[in-house]
């Protein structure tokens, strides 16, 4: 062992400062001292090169005792820095007497140790060795800052609450670190190592609370039972970020869970096209209730309600709704589906039977077919017409520029039809001067022009979208019985005419 670089102390020696050097003399650094005890604030140059500026090691002599051997500090690094930094501490408490004292040793100890300064400078041997641990300290303290400003750096909404709160505590002890002037490098580097592990233990949660804040999926663009899984694990999800405590597993776990919800999503079918062709069913049931044969009114009503089950089942597939369409525009399409009444009118008194819808009586048949009556000249005698019938007539059967409708066309059917529940309200006197004014006028009574609107109605449909034939072997029946009563009603009308001759 060279002799130049140690010195050794019997282990008897001091025992108390040896033994536990830094209490000894930080006790008396803590102790408040009044100025007129400045004195007081003094350690021998033995001590104080000991205790800071040496190193201790204890061996076994000949016979087997501890010997304390002190080998004097003349190169600071990360083993004695902390030694000689808070020796500097307690160095600048001293009266500058003892300074002077502790410098001499040291420069002594420093030259005895072989150590030699560099050319030019001008430093005490105290002053270097303590410079050197003061420029560790600094460097230490610019690394934590470093690591303080990296960490500070991070968004803290991407990770767990309770991870983020860890670090930022370490974060604000390291900043009291390195402000403070007192601070060794033990201290600097346990805390270096204490943000890196909090900065290494933040859970991210970036990736579940991207995935969430994504998920705008519209309840009602997919099936109730995929939306409804998807709902449960992004509930699940929402649960797992608002936990500060979550844990790496319950993340994940949680991202699995509402990616695969996500991925087992079903889009809802297009309902629109059937949903408004049943409307419109649905619609002409209810302005056709009394117009269609009763069978054909509950058959049709059948067909839409087997359309509801498949509207109302949201699972339903785009296959299945493209089948029901189709099928429900086959139904439109076939005339057969669609069967009318022949139409009577009601009087003040009830319904008026299909063979009075004439006030004449039945007379005889001629020989003239239906298309012969029609074009026969009628001149019945003209009844004075009532404010009721020409109401009626103003109002319902006349066009704007004054004419009275000779037949029913697309352009006024809608107001001929409109015309019945007034007609209803005549009496039945007014009724009978309405036709007679009508024959004369048009050839036609206001049956007639009933029938033929209703035609025209039933043809056309709702919105065009039906093409119904509505020309059934009642509405034939009609047309025949009303040739034959008009051709009869001629044929008397003709006969009192040459009686009065």
């Amino acid at each position: 062992m060279n002799k130049a670089k140690m010195y050794c102390v019997a282990s008897a020696v001091a025992v108390c400062v040896a033994s536990n050097p830094s209490m000894d003399v930080v006790a008396k650094h803590l102790q408040p001292v009044q100025l007129e005890e400045e004195a007081q604030q003094t350690i021998s140059a033995e001590d104080f090169i000991k205790n800071y500026l040496s190193t201790k090691e204890i061996v076994k002599d000949n016979e087997n005792k501890d010997i304390e051997i002190y080998t004097l500090i003349t190169k600071v690094d990360e083993k004695n820095c902390t030694s000689v930094f808070n020796g500097d501490q307690l160095f600048k408490e001293l009266t500058e007497k003892n300074q002077n004292e502790i410098k001499e040793a040291y420069e002594t100890a420093y030259k005895n140790a072989g150590m030699i300064k560099e050319a030019g400078c001008t430093l005490s041997a105290y002053e270097i060795i303590t410079g050197e641990a003061n420029k560790m300290i600094s460097d230490a303290k610019n690394e934590l800052d470093l690591l303080v400003k990296g960490a500070e750096s991070l968004d803290s909404t991407i990770y767990t609450a309770n991870t983020y709160a860890t670090l930022k505590n370490e974060m604000d002890t390291s900043k009291a670190l390195i402000e403070s002037a007192t601070t060794n490098l033990e201290q600097l580097k346990e805390e270096q190592v204490k943000v890196t592990d909090a900065k290494n233990a933040l859970i991210d949660i970036s990736g579940l609370k991207n995935l969430v804040g994504q998920s705008n999926y519209a309840r009602e663009d997919y099936t109730r039972r995929s939306y409804r899984a998807y709902e449960t694990n992004l509930n699940q999800a929402k649960k797992v970020l608002d936990n500060g405590a979550s844990t790496v597993e319950e993340i994940v776990s949680a991202q699995d869970g509402l990616n695969a919800a996500v991925g087992l999503l079903v889009k809802k079918a297009d309902f629109s096209a059937l949903t408004e062709k049943v409307q419109e069913g649905y619609n002409y049931l209810s302005t056709h209730k009394n117009m269609l044969a009763e069978e054909s009114y509950a058959n049709f009503k059948a067909e839409l309600e087997a359309c509801d089950v498949v509207l109302l089942n949201d699972e339903s597939t785009q296959e299945k709704i493209d089948e029901t369409l189709t099928h429900l525009n086959a139904y439109y399409s076939d005339n057969n589906n669609f069967e009318y009444k022949v139409m009577t009118l009601e009087s003040n008194s009830g319904v008026v039977p299909q063979d009075s819808l004439l006030d004449e009586p039945q007379l005889e048949t001629t020989t003239l077919t239906q298309e012969q009556s029609r074009s026969v000249q009628v001149n019945t005698p003209t009844k004075a017409l009532t404010t009721a019938a020409d109401n009626f007539i103003k109002t319902y059967l006349t066009s704007a520029d004054g004419n009275v409708f000779t037949t029913a066309n697309y352009l006024n059917y809608q107001k001929i039809l409109s015309a019945m529940p007034s007609w209803l309200k005549l009496s039945r006197a007014d009724q009978s001067v309405v036709n007679t004014e009508l024959v004369n006028k048009v050839g036609k009574r206001y049956q007639r022009l009933l029938q033929e609107a209703q035609n025209l109605k039933m043809s056309s449909g709702k919105s065009g979208v039906m093409n119904i034939n509505t020309s059934t072997n009642a509405d034939t029946t009609l047309y025949t019985w009303l040739g034959a009563m008009s051709l009869g009603m001629l044929t008397f009308v003709l006969k009192r005419l040459r009686k009065q001759d």
